[in-house]
């Protein structure tokens, strides 16, 4: 299922060295809309100093996000690289943020214009998802 070169670590290995990162201009190009997840860093639930719970949660929120989405046929893309200390000093500069908030998630959000060039390499939900019990596929 996957290429040859990410099977092999030692191949994957060279392959990711000789790959430059895509700029961020290139990942956002084409996209009619960017969301920007952020929480205030400087609130917490009683009895939770030092904890991540509240910030895993948000990832329950990007995931019913990103299953809305798919659901409506359109096509999400989550940008990692927002939350980066540089550019996240960029971006809450150029939008005004105050420093206590952060960014949790950015992804961005449009209809796919066609098919991709790039391989796939995550399966169908149809393939693994079952409901109410194990074999019980479709709802």
């Amino acid at each position: 299922m996957f290429p040859p070169a990410w099977v092999d670590p030692k191949k994957m290995a060279e392959v990711a060295q000789k790959t430059e990162p895509m700029p961020l201009t290139q990942s956002m190009r084409g996209s009619p809309t960017l969301v920007i997840i952020m929480y205030d860093s400087r609130k917490r639930a009683p009895a939770s100093r030092g904890d991540i719970l509240g910030f895993m949660s948000l990832g329950c929120v990007m995931e019913n996000i990103w299953l809305m989405a798919q659901s409506l046929g359109i096509g999400l893309q989550i940008l990692s690289s927002f939350s980066a200390p540089p550019i996240e000093t960029r971006i809450k500069k150029l939008l005004n943020v105050p420093e206590y908030m952060k960014i949790a998630y950015t992804c961005r959000l449009g209809y796919p214009t066609g098919a991709s060039k790039y391989l796939r390499v995550r399966r169908d939900i149809e393939d693994f998802a079952h409901h109410n019990r194990f074999g019980n596929k479709g709802i």
